[in-house]
């Protein structure tokens, strides 16, 4: 699993810039033990303590085990640097967007609502839309908030039909596309599954209308006419804009669960924080975080 591309020491020559001192903190490998979501060390380390406690759970192992992505629109902003100034005045745009400003809490809301008793562990991600909104095509780019479920205790079919409600009340970034998708998780893939949900963002996102099919050239996968969405890697300055959006958020923070999954998440980050948390205790009141 690739959990690495992060920019270690962004050069003056970038097409970006991050907007504040704090965002670059993130990224320091002497910041990696209070688990930013910058920071590639941080997330290496997180992601081995998380798939040891799923792979560990007696409820998990039992299954049958789904893997849920939820992208409801109203969960997706402008990044908002777009427009003529400087890179310092766009990061300083960036930094004060709604996308940076978004409330993942409202998120974790929507999903502990659709899931309803089914437990899962979940987390939250961004992804960078290039010059696309629920609405269409657009001038600006747009960060999607999202999140992936490892879910338990229920099969594909009765898990897809117990969220038909929250499919119905809430659209994708894209006409006809679902705002939720189900998938059955083998007992012998769990690890890998859940591993794709702690990654950093990796993928830039483009919505393209083909007049014609179109063949893939590696896969060869055949594409009809009509609107689809291409995947490329994030290129550095792209990067360097995504670390606003993040920004100085927690591991501990966008991981999340559900009934049974609650428990399980909060295990994760006591463990993952351990070091931190000794660190604190050890520290004048002042001076903590």
């Amino acid at each position: 699993m690739k959990m690495g591309n992060y920019i270690a020491r962004p050069r003056d020559d970038h097409a970006a810039s991050p907007g504040r001192w704090n965002v670059l903190e993130t990224l320091l490998h002497d910041e990696a033990f209070w688990l930013p979501a910058n920071n590639a060390e941080a997330r290496i380390a997180f992601a081995e303590i998380a798939v040891e406690h799923v792979l560990a759970h007696e409820d998990i192992r039992l299954g049958p085990v789904c893997f849920v992505t939820i992208t409801p629109a109203t969960c997706a902003f402008p990044i908002g640097d777009g427009g003529p100034g400087s890179r310092e005045i766009k990061a300083f745009r960036r930094g004060i967007g709604l996308a940076a400003r978004f409330n993942i809490h409202v998120l974790q809301q929507i999903a502990r609502q659709g899931m309803g008793d089914v437990p899962f562990i979940g987390m939250i991600e961004a992804a960078l839309y290039h010059r696309w909104s629920p609405s269409g095509r657009t001038r600006e780019d747009w960060i999607s908030w999202h999140c992936h479920l490892l879910a338990w205790g229920a099969h594909q079919a009765e898990l897809s039909a117990a969220l038909a409600p929250l499919r119905r009340r809430h659209r994708s970034m894209r006409e006809g596309l679902a705002s939720v998708h189900v998938q059955a998780v083998p007992e012998d893939d769990i690890g890998r599954q859940f591993l794709y949900a702690l990654k950093a963002p990796q993928k830039l996102y483009r919505v393209e209308y083909y007049k014609k099919p179109w063949t893939h050239p590696v896969t060869r996968e055949v594409k009809q006419p009509g609107w689809h969405t291409q995947k490329d890697w994030l290129r550095t300055g792209q990067r360097i804009r995504m670390l606003d959006v993040i920004g100085d958020r927690l591991l501990s923070d966008l991981l999340f669960g559900n009934r049974e999954g609650t428990a399980l998440a909060r295990a994760i980050s006591d463990e993952a924080l351990g070091p931190f948390r000794a660190w604190e205790r050890q520290q004048p009141y002042a001076q903590r975080r």
